[in-house]
This record gives structure tokens, sequence and C-alpha cells, in this order.
């Protein structure tokens, strides 16, 4: 059994240590330690005056055992995992010692307080600054580098200007005081003009002066042989190659020497541990418990209290706050700088004047220069860029939301992809992009919204602005084509992905088009090849206000197949949006310009359009008329797709007369080809309709097992605007088993997935779907009916979805 003293019971922090019971409390409940832990602890405790030895530890907790080191440093790391990486630290070549702050009480019944104790050892020497505020939000990251600083010598802090690098390295030094009982010293580079004054600010800080008959670099190293040191390097970027140098030299001659420096780029020396100091994190929820979690909204609360004492975050601005922290991207310096202004602007107001961030987020005129306001401290980062580092930064700020390498070759116009590729890898090392996500493929680089917004003021003073549009817009306008014809095949779902991506470039390269001369041609092919997006995700208001806009700016010459297509596209959303008059006169316009350029696939698609509309209108025949006509050209087609098509839009009308013989057969055949061509979505409409015709006919399990089917065609090509047809279908089938709350519940999902998107049931549909909810209306009373419906209505898309597949797949 070891010898260990039995020392009074102890506080620290959230921590209860009561070495009679050998127990450790914390907040009130007992941890889960191990014995030998425990006697670690105990010792530790006990001696906690200086460090102790890790063959004396050894030889108290396993006296009459052979041990490892390792089995020591195992239980070192449990008791480190319970009490956090501050409690014990490692003093090199020394062992361990416990540094955990006591209270005040246990602090003054502590024997080793009294006179005739042992004397303590003095603190450590530093010249670390006073901090002014407390530190926030940035726990886990210190934690990581105290863990991080015992197995490296060089640790560097990297991240663009304002986001906490000093804070956090004069933390760690705070926290590393214990472990250097030769000294913690910092250096502030910042103020430095030339590199060869690194040297000398490092010997200043240490007290060595200089003497002629030795470089200073090498009193230096004599200085630091012996000792057990750290200092902390702050502000390296602008004289990085003198600091890496003086660095390097310094740990190679000095064994007890840890060095802590903060750059916007790592040092580039051989051991350097680099450590990005990410954005504070932000709330993931709009509830005020996840709001009041984030680190940048516990900043912004402590530092708004020094402006205004009584500010509190509740109910009533809590949204305000989560705002203004996620559009400053949590930066430090931009949060403090904010909060600053509620002494004299309400919350809500300092969200509202963001857009002009620059000029509303200054500092006091006593503030360090670069942090007086945003703008400079991103000043500083960008006059140290080299000029090809500049040009990409700004021209790069013309994507609305990152781009690839391939992208920011084409529309930066900087070289080749190599040397593109060299740039990114550069404005990435110096924390002026991320990549985002990590891991994807191809990986898509992105500024953060205030570097991207200070960019855009260098791109627009450059006079490059409108050259850098024009390019976006041809990137975007390339790749819209692509998709069109890629949303049609077995890839949908990714294309799908990709141009939810891209959407807020998709919209930046429309509204260009306004003010460039090639837009107005450019904006009639964007239109033509994104409707099916706009109709498959559901923003069916954005689709039409965008073709709108490109139609009523299109040139008398513009390209006759292009702007035949564009109304057609218009007419397609507009069909969507229950607009049948519209739909009419948009297939009129598109059928007079492909007939004039006679092209034959654009001719069938305008023919079918116009069927559509007519027989949305109650025009029977002449629908009929249209759609055959359409069917027999699309016969003479190369590619059978817009057949399949056809052959559903005719199938829908012989469905509304009641000819579900004929209709069958035109949706099993438009089935068939789709299925040949491995479209997604030209199986999936004709397979609900074939669903809401089996309802009709009583052939329920069928009914189920095509709706199965297109559930999952839904799913993995990303149609998320098909959701309602789903729903809906399954409503109807719900009621024709009987289970009549489950009906009303779908319909009601149903009928809020149409309002949010800005569609309109077809009439076809409203027949199938109206008597089978008047049927469950009536078996379950009309309040009954209304509870369940908005019930459903309440549901998320996705929740919806999830409950139509799990009842599905329950056998009837």
């Amino acid at each position: 059994m070891p010898v260990i003293t039995t020392p009074p019971a102890a506080r620290f922090g959230r921590f209860e240590l009561r070495p009679a019971a050998r127990l450790l409390l914390v907040d009130g409940e007992p941890a889960a330690l191990g014995g030998r832990a425990f006697d670690v602890l105990m010792v530790l405790f006990d001696r906690r005056a200086g460090p102790v030895s890790k063959a004396e530890l050894l030889q108290t907790v396993w006296p009459a055992s052979v041990v490892e080191e390792n089995t020591l440093q195992v239980h070192v790391s449990a008791l480190r995992k319970v009490l956090g990486p501050m409690a014990i630290m490692t003093i090199p070549g020394r062992g361990y010692r416990f540094t955990a702050p006591l209270e005040a009480a246990d602090a003054q019944a502590d024997p080793r307080s009294c006179p005739s104790a042992a004397p303590v050892p003095p603190a450590p020497p530093h010249n670390l600054p006073l901090p002014r505020t407390r530190f926030i939000g940035r726990e886990a990251s210190l934690a990581q580098c105290l863990r991080l600083l015992q197995d490296v010598r060089l640790l560097t802090l990297t991240g663009i200007g304002g986001c906490g690098k000093t804070r956090l390295a004069l933390q760690l030094a705070q926290c590393q005081l214990p472990a250097c009982p030769d000294g913690v010293w910092f250096v502030d580079l910042a103020p430095l003009r030339e590199p060869p004054h690194v040297i000398a600010a490092v010997a200043a800080a240490l007290g060595v002066r200089p003497d002629a008959a030795r470089p200073l670099l090498d009193r230096l190293c004599a200085h630091l042989a012996t000792r057990h040191t750290l200092i902390v390097l702050d502000n390296c970027e602008h004289v990085i190659d003198a600091a890496a140098a003086v660095a390097d030299t310094l740990l190679a001659s000095c064994a007890g020497l840890k060095i802590v420096a903060t750059s916007r780029e790592g040092l580039g020396v051989a051991g350097e541990q680099i450590v990005p100091v990410r954005p504070l994190s932000l709330p993931l929820a709009p509830d005020l418990a996840s709001v009041l979690g984030a680190e940048a909204v516990r900043l912004f609360v402590d530092r708004a209290g020094l402006a205004r004492p009584d500010f509190a975050i509740d109910e009533d601005n809590a949204a305000a706050v989560a705002d203004i922290c996620r559009r400053l991207d949590g930066i430090a310096l931009a949060i403090e700088l904010a909060a600053a202004r509620v002494g004299m602007l309400p919350v809500a107001e300092i969200s509202a004047r963001l857009a002009d961030r620059f000029r509303f987020l200054t500092g006091g005129s006593r503030a360090v220069p670069r942090h007086q306001t945003l703008q400079a401290a991103l000043t500083w980062s960008h006059d140290m860029l080299p000029r090809a580092e500049q040009q990409l930064l700004r021209r790069l700020a013309v994507f609305a939301d990152g781009c690839t390498l391939a992208a920011a070759t084409e529309v930066a116009d900087a070289g080749d992809e190599y040397t593109v590729l060299a740039l990114l890898q550069r404005l990435h090392d110096k924390s002026l992009l991320v990549v985002d996500p990590a891991g994807a493929a191809p990986p898509r680089y992105r500024m953060l919204e205030t570097v991207r917004q200070y960019a855009q003021e260098l791109l627009a003073e450059s006079g490059e602005a409108d050259a850098t549009r024009d390019r976006h817009l041809r990137c975007f306008v390339a790749l819209a084509e692509v998709a069109l014809a890629q949303v049609q095949g077995p890839r949908q779902g990714d294309w799908m992905l990709l141009l939810a991506q891209v959407q807020q470039d998709l919209v930046a390269a429309h509204h260009w088009c306004q003010h460039t001369a090639q837009g107005p041609q450019a904006a009639l092919r964007l239109v033509a090849s994104l409707w099916r997006y706009w109709v498959a995700s559901a923003q069916l208001e954005r689709g039409h206000a965008l073709a709108a806009q490109a139609l009523a700016a299109a040139p008398a010459d513009a390209d006759p197949l292009w702007h035949a297509r564009a109304h057609w596209a218009m007419g397609q959303i507009a069909f969507r949006m229950g607009h049948y008059d519209e739909t009419r006169a948009q297939a009129d316009c598109s059928l007079a310009l492909a007939v004039g350029v006679n092209d034959a696939e654009q001719i069938t698609l305008s023919l079918s359009l116009r069927a559509k509309g007519l027989h949305a209108s109650g025009q029977i025949e002449p629908a009929r008329q249209h759609y055959q006509q359409a069917c027999a050209v699309a016969r003479t087609l190369s590619s059978p797709f817009w057949l399949g098509a056809a052959l559903n839009n005719l199938a829908e009308l012989h469905r509304s007369v009641g000819q579900l013989d004929a209709a069958e057969a035109c949706y099993e055949e438009a089935v068939a080809i789709s299925r040949r061509l491995q479209s997604p979505e030209g199986t999936f409409v004709p397979l609900c309709n074939l669903a809401r015709l089996s309802v009709a006919a009583g052939r329920l399990e069928r009914a189920r097992t095509l709706l199965l089917e297109s559930l999952h065609l839904a799913a993995g090509a990303e149609l998320k605007g098909m959701a309602e047809d789903l729903l809906e279908v399954t409503a109807g089938l719900a009621s024709a088993r009987q289970a009549y709350t489950t009906a009303a519940r779908f319909s009601g999902a149903a009928r809020a997935r149409m309002q949010a998107g800005g569609s309109q049931r077809e009439p076809v549909d409203e027949d199938f779907i109206a008597p089978l909810m008047a049927r469950a209306r009536t078996a379950l009373g009309v309040s009954a009916f209304a509870q369940a419906e908005a019930q459903g209505g309440w549901l998320a898309a996705e929740a919806a979805i999830v409950e139509v597949r799990c009842w599905l797949e329950r056998p009837p």
C-alpha cells in the first residue's frame, strides 16, 4: 500500500477533493477515477509547491513494483481528461506539477501558507501583459494547445487578422508559467519595420544586452542554453523569414526552450506544429439555449456588457445577436467592435448596419492601429501579399459562395490551373481562404464573408470588376448548359446538388446580365438551361422572376432557338404556378420561333406545352390534337426523351376524361422510355400518375409499389419539388385504404409544400384528390379532419417524407 499523506478536503473550480473518503467530486458528483490515478492525484496535490519527478511518483504510488513510465503517463492522461489540461502541468525534465488554483478558504487553511512551512518557490518571471478582458470562447482551442505543447517545441497559431490569435497565445503562455521556471517572455513584432530587428526585440524582452565582441543571436543562445523558458513571438507575418530564422536557431541550440508564435501563416520551421485559430462557434439553432451556448455570442455578450452593464440576451434580441455573429463570421475583433456599439444602438439596428461593416465597425483611437477598424486589420494582411496573390484575392471576390479550382482559373484569368493552385495554396496558408468542405471532391475555395466584402471593395477600385464579372457570367452560362443535359440523365441527383451549391453564383450571373453587352443573350441561355432546377427545387417564383426579366430585355437579334427555349422554360414554370393563360402565350411565342428555324425538338416541346395550357383550361379537343401532333413529331427525333414527356401529357388528358386504359398505355410507354434513358425525373412523373390511376381503379397494392419506387427516385435525384406529388398521392391511397387520419395529415403536408414552393395543383389532379379527401372529411368529421390536416402542414418536408416512407413500407 503506497504511503500517501491525507491532506484536508479542498475545492478548485468545479472540483472538490476529499482525501479521507478517497473521492473526487465534479459538480457534486463522484468522478470515475481508478485507484492508482487517484493515488497519483493525491501525491501531486500534497506536493503541489513544486514539481514532482516521475521517479518519485513511481516510487510512491507503486513502491513494491517495477512499472514502466508509460503507465504513469496513462494515469496522468486519465486525470487530465477529468480535470482539464491545465490542472496538471508537465515540467520538462523535472516531472509533473498540480497547478489548479484552490479556492480562497482552502488556500488560507493550507499548512503550506503558514510561516513555519517550507517556503513556496517564487513565481516564474515573465513580462506577459495583464489581460483587460475575460478570456471567452477558446476553451477547447486552449486545451488543445496545452496538450500539443507537451510534445512539440514550436507551436504557431495562424488565422486572419482579428481572429484572436494574440489573446489565445497570451492565455496559453499564462497557463504555461508553472512549467517554465526560468520565465515566459512575450515579444510583439508588430511595431518592427525591418527583419534584422527581430533578434534585437527578442533580446530586449529577455534582458540580453548587445555586446560588440559577440553576435547578439549567439548571446541569446548562450543565455537560453540551460533554461526552461517559453517565448511568445507575436505578429510574425510581416517579418516571417527573420522570425523563422531566429526561432530555428534558438530551438536548435536551447533544449529547454519552447516557442509559441502567432502569424497569418506558418513559419515553415522543422518540427513546427500549426494550429489554425478558427472563427468562434456560431449558434446551431435559433432557440435561446443554442444562441447562448455559441462562443461568438458569449463574446458579444461579455463585451457588450462593458458598453452597457445591464445588457442581456433574451427572446426579443437573441435572433438579432445571432445574426450579427453569423454575418461577422465569428471573427473576434469584428464581434468586439460590434458589441461596443450596444451603448448607442439596439442590436437590431447594429445588425442592419453590417451591410456597410467597414465604415460602421471602428474602434477607439487608442486601440492598436491595425485593430482600430475591421478594415485596418484586413489591410494589414492584404498589403503584405505579393501582387499576384492580391490580384487573385480580389478577383475571387466575384464568386458569391466559393469556387472550384477550374472556376477560379477561368474567372480569375491568372494563369493555368497549376499557377492558380499555387496561389490558392498561398492564400489558404495566409488564412485568407478556407477549403470548404474539407475533403470534398472537387474541393471548393471560399472566403469568409467579411474577407469577401473587403476583396470586393478592392476589385471595384482596381478597374477589373467588369471584365471579371463578364468571365464569371460566361463560366456559369457554360455550367448551366452542361447541367441542362445532365439533369435528364442518371446523374440528375449529383447535378441538382451541384446547382444548389452554386445557386448564389447563378443568380449573381443573372443579375450581371443587366450590366454587360453580352448579358441579354446570356440571360436567355440561363433561363432555358435552369428552368428544371427552379421547378425541381421548389423555387418557382424565383425562376419565374428571372425568366420574365430576361425575356423583357431580349434583343431583336437574339438567337431564335435560345429565345424559343427561354419562352418555353418560362411557360413550364408558369404552368406549375397555375398561370394557364401565360402558359399558352409563352408556348405560342416558343412555337413561332421554333418553326422559324425548323427545330423539330423545340416544335415538339412547344406543341406539348400549348396542349398542357389548353387542357388545364378545359379545352379538351384542341389539347388532344396538339398532344397527338407533339407525339408524332417526337417520334422522329433521335432521342426518345421528349416522346416520353409528350406521352405522359397525353395520358393525363385520357385520365381526365375517364379513358383509363388509354391513359395507362401511354403512362407505361413513357415509364419504359425514361427507364431506358435512366432519367429519374422522366420516370418519376409518369410513375406518380400511374399510382393515381391505380388508386382510382382500386388497385391499391400496385399504387403502393409505384409510390415506393417514386419515393426512391425523388430522394436519389434531389427532386424536392416532387415532394408534394408524393404526399398528395399517398394521401389519396390512405383515404382509399380508410386510413383517414393519415390521409388528412399527408394532405396537409402536401398543401404546405405547394404553398411554400408557389405551385398550383393541376385540374386533373384536383379531380383525383378532392373526392378522396371529401370521403376522409366525412368519416372523421370536419373538426378532426382539420386538426389532422393542420398537424401535417406543420411537418418539415423531410419529416413528412420520412412518415410517407414508413407508412408505405408497412404491409396493409
